[in-house]
């Protein structure tokens, strides 16, 4: 295919040496949350001091994910694969579950962005009406408003709600291509509880704070965290100029593979510094969708190419602002309350 020759050639007028950046990306934001945790928990000289690490604690396990995490989870930090195996395993220790998790991305997200049922990234089946065509509940109709309310407990529900539907219930999208190994469940449980052990009960055991203010740290930790991970991951795909698509009565998509991802997937065009310290491969999402194997190290390079080549094609590849793909976020969902209001209207 004539965009892969012009992607392969573009990469080999790169350094190969870039990926390096990623590999120190790691060790600093590694260490920089150990050395809050220690600081918070043997040496902060007060309680305040104690949850303001902690909020900050949240927001880097959130940079670790999408800057290192994510990479390597598609391979592309280590050429070793039990190397990148070892990276990824991180997210169990910040309390998320590496394996699920994983199988949710891969097997499905890539595969099936934006697709109702099938995604198993963008699942939803709790208060937030996300798919236009998903069947609707009447509470649904003050979405508008309360999902305010329910961004911030975004990780709480990742940890301690979504992996455990995701092992247990068999109606999960997950279950559809994915059997579980019984190994894995006593792994993610041990996991969770010496997530907890480590951020509620050592510091209570070893006398820094108390029970209640320990768990109400480990809440704004989840809170910060949520803050900047619902920035990063609804911005690229949930805004209502995406594409919902649904598989037709034969199972086949009305575009192709490689359209779809135009069609669902935007790129966030803050192409500075920071935003690629902050945001990874999911500023530069088109890219991560058409090419996953690329590092995020190379993708403003190759994101050029795939915008000229979408211009020369008529492809629609769209970037937009990081504030303006939030605004389209938040009327997607005041949209399907509006769907969910007529439907409850033409209810008999």
């Amino acid at each position: 295919m004539e965009l892969y020759r012009l992607v392969n050639t573009k990469l080999q007028s790169l350094p190969n040496n870039r990926i390096n950046q990623l590999k120190i990306k790691l060790f600093i934001l590694l260490g920089f949350y150990l050395s809050l945790y220690i600081i918070a928990v043997f040496f902060s000289a007060s309680a305040l001091l104690f949850f303001l690490l902690y909020g900050i604690m949240g927001i880097t396990a959130v940079l670790l994910f999408s800057n290192v995490i994510h990479e390597a989870a598609h391979g592309n930090l280590f050429t070793r694969k039990k190397h990148n195996r070892l990276v990824y395993h991180i997210f169990d220790l910040l309390g998320a579950n590496s394996y699920i998790w994983q199988k949710r991305h891969l097997l499905f997200h890539h595969k099936y962005p934006n697709i109702m049922d099938w995604d198993a990234d963008v699942e939803q089946s709790g208060p937030v009406n996300v798919f236009p065509h998903q069947k609707i509940q009447k509470y649904q109709r003050y979405q508008k408003y309360y999902v305010f309310l329910l961004y911030p407990l975004f990780l709480l529900n990742w940890i301690f709600v979504r992996d455990f539907r995701d092992f247990f219930f068999k109606k999960r999208v997950v279950r559809k291509l994915l059997k579980i190994p019984l190994i894995e469940y006593p792994k993610m449980i041990i996991f969770k509880v010496l997530y907890l052990t480590i951020m509620i009960g050592l510091p209570v055991f070893i006398g820094r704070v108390s029970f209640a203010f320990a768990l109400v740290s480990f809440l704004w930790l989840t809170v910060c965290g949520s803050l900047l991970g619902m920035i990063i991951l609804l911005t690229p795909h949930i805004n209502i100029d995406n594409e919902f698509a649904t598989p037709g009565s034969s199972g086949t998509m009305e575009n192709s593979w490689f359209r779809h991802q135009f069609l669902s997937t935007n790129d966030i065009s803050l192409n500075n510094w920071l935003t690629r310290q902050v945001m990874g491969n999911f500023n530069f999402h088109v890219c991560h969708h058409l090419f996953p194997g690329i590092s995020s190290v190379y993708a403003p390079e190759v994101t050029e190419v795939i915008k000229n080549f979408a211009r020369d094609h008529k492809l629609p590849y769209r970037s937009l602002q990081l504030k303006e793909a939030l605004v389209k976020h938040y009327r997607l969902i005041q949209n399907n309350t509006v769907n969910v209001i007529e439907e409850i209207e033409m209810e008999p």
